[in-house]
């Protein structure tokens, strides 16, 4: 009898309608405590998220059906999934940038999955939840109950965002509420003109506003994005006054003094070359050996300072001195650009590279000056091991007759470590088996980086030659899971608080002693290689220091002006001149 009722009068229609508001609503807030930011939501925020979802309920009021509601329910579960899991990742949100490389992940997905646990089935449990108390088929709303939701929406948004202004109001001096503050897709920019990075605004907004906003975000980032890609980008004053600093007169390239050997580690952090394992032996025994007993420069802590190109971005800093586009992927998105490098100084030059055309490297080898790309001839992503990378690289260090530049990047690393780790590495049992599998996968690529030092230390042809070994970026933060984070407090590990990076290690005929450096930025590296390789009077210093000469305790140079003089740079093809 009371279904009956409720599909004879509109008050099924109404009551599914505030059931799905709600739920939509309940998995905002959820989301909200999966991914904390450590930004404060106010009240002001609270009712944006309200608004957010009752305008998001609006197809639920058209329709008698009950489809509908599981489809709407069913890609928002998708939605908060998938960006709980990016952001685990990268710290980061998934920005509509990220679409376009969905090509680059084939072979890859299942580096996800660590990153997944129970506690996320909750969204589409709550969605199971709706699903059996939406048994009855509900009248569609007739048009002055439309109305009447459509402007609850609007006006509990209007709410949101005038208290959100009043509250910011002193802060901003006294700015007035205007439009800006009411357009569901703009970033309240009133009150964060000093940021930049997209991905940053993305987080504002998405705390500010609703994660089920979001997607108004993403299109009108989309609009601009192309926008402003069509219009010139110009430098400001101060950018100019800056570039000027940064560009030395052009000069001769100094003669060669050997090879240069730079081997790019995927996901190698720096925490791991002090690892040990149960018998108190270390985890990487072959590069902890070889820092002790040779001379060189050891940095035990690299800031990586990728975005969302993950190991494209790595590469494009070591090879460039510049940093990773404000929005979208250099090496995707500016393949045809020219790019300041290293490698244009040797007679040869070659990647080896075990995963075919990861990161669009087809292209990106020429961009960066190399000569040859030496990878697989399959498509399968995982052909070649670490082992097999090293052998290649010494093949073709060893075949070379003139000074050469070659660059090996590794792949074992990668996520979720299972591909040829190393078990005979013996790691506590309370140690969680995610960086159980990390150790051992470490251990594995350091046998065999090791294995081409200790031929690089007899061979001939690496006399008087420089050998640069550091990661492309960091893999653990606080945000991959509880266990990961309580794991890392617990053991004192720099990721437990979100601080981990890469080391580098750098061997070099003109190094007499160990100098060990504790903390500095993976942009430094690019100057600090070309010193080494005598190269100090190229233009292109890049915007970093060399690790060499620099006042290490001084502070970096204005970070928000190199940021976006360093876009504007790559967007202009400035290198090209």
């Amino acid at each position: 009898m009371c279904i009956r009722t409720l599909n004879n009068t509109s008050w099924g229609a109404w009551l599914r309608f505030l059931l799905v508001v709600g739920l939509l609503a309940a998995k905002c807030f959820l989301f909200d405590a999966f991914v904390d930011t450590g930004l404060y939501i106010s009240p002001a925020n609270k009712i944006s998220k309200w608004a957010a979802a009752i305008l998001l309920a609006l197809p639920v009021v058209f329709t008698s059906k009950r489809w509908p509601v599981f489809v709407l329910l069913g890609i928002t579960d998708l939605w908060l999934i998938a960006q709980i899991i990016y952001y685990r990742v990268n710290h980061l949100f998934i920005t509509w940038h990220l679409f376009t490389l969905t090509g680059n992940m084939d072979g890859f997905w299942r580096s996800i999955i660590p990153y997944f646990d129970f506690s996320l089935l909750l969204f589409p449990l709550l969605t199971c939840v709706a699903a059996v108390c939406c048994l009855w088929k509900a009248a569609p709303f007739r048009w002055w109950e439309v109305l009447i939701v459509v402007v609850t929406g609007i006006c509990t948004s209007f709410t949101g965002s005038y208290m959100r202004w009043h509250y910011h109001r002193p802060y901003i001096n006294g700015a007035p509420f205007t439009w800006e503050w009411v357009n569901p897709c703009s970033v309240p920019q009133a009150f964060f003109v000093d940021v930049s990075e997209n991905e940053r605004k993305a987080t504002h907004y998405i705390h500010h506003r609703s994660v089920l906003a979001y997607p108004l975000f993403m299109a009108a980032d989309f609009i601009r994005s192309w926008s402003t890609r069509s219009t010139p980008a110009e430098l400001t004053a101060e950018e100019e006054k800056e570039l000027a600093t940064l560009i030395q007169p052009y000069t001769e390239p100094e003669p060669l003094q050997g090879n240069l050997v730079i081997l790019l580690l995927e996901s190698f952090e720096g925490w791991v070359l002090d690892a040990k394992d149960v018998s108190g032996n270390p985890i990487c025994p072959a590069m902890s050996a070889f820092i002790s007993s040779h001379p060189l420069l050891y940095v035990r802590d690299v800031k990586s300072q990728i975005q969302y190109g993950m190991s494209g971005d790595g590469q494009l800093i070591v090879n460039t001195g510049l940093y990773p586009t404000l929005e979208g992927i250099a090496c995707v998105d500016y393949d045809y650009c020219t790019y300041p490098n290293i490698a244009h100084f040797f007679p040869y030059s070659a990647i080896v590279n075990p995963c075919r055309n990861v990161w669009n490297q087809h292209t990106m080898t020429p961009a960066y000056g190399y000569q040859d790309l030496i990878e697989p001839d399959t498509d399968y992503r995982f052909a070649w091991s670490d082992s097999t990378m090293i052998d290649r690289l010494i093949e073709t260090i060893s075949a070379s007759s003139v000074p050469s530049c070659v660059m090996g990047i590794s792949i074992n690393g990668h996520l979720p470590f299972d591909s040829s780790p190393d078990k005979e590495v013996n790691i506590p049992d309370s140690v969680p088996p995610i960086i159980r599998s990390y150790m051992q996968t470490a251990h594995f690529t350091d046998r065999h980086v090791g294995r081409f030092l200790a031929w690089a230390d007899t061979a001939v042809v690496m006399q008087n030659s420089t050998i640069a070994i550091t990661g492309d970026h960091r893999i653990f933060n606080c945000n991959m899971s509880d266990e990961v984070r309580d794991y890392g407090l617990r053991a004192n590990l720099p990721f437990g608080t979100g601080q981990a990076g890469c080391p580098l290690i750098i061997v070099s005929p003109q190094i007499d002693t160990l100098r060990i450096i504790e903390q500095a930025e993976q942009i430094d590296i690019f100057p600090t290689i070309l010193d080494f390789i005598g190269q100090k009077s190229y233009f292109w210093r890049g915007f970093g220091r060399d690790l060499r000469e620099a006042n290490l305790s001084d502070e970096h140079g204005n970070y928000s002006v190199h940021r976006s003089l360093s876009d504007k740079l790559i967007r202009m093809n400035y290198f090209k001149q």
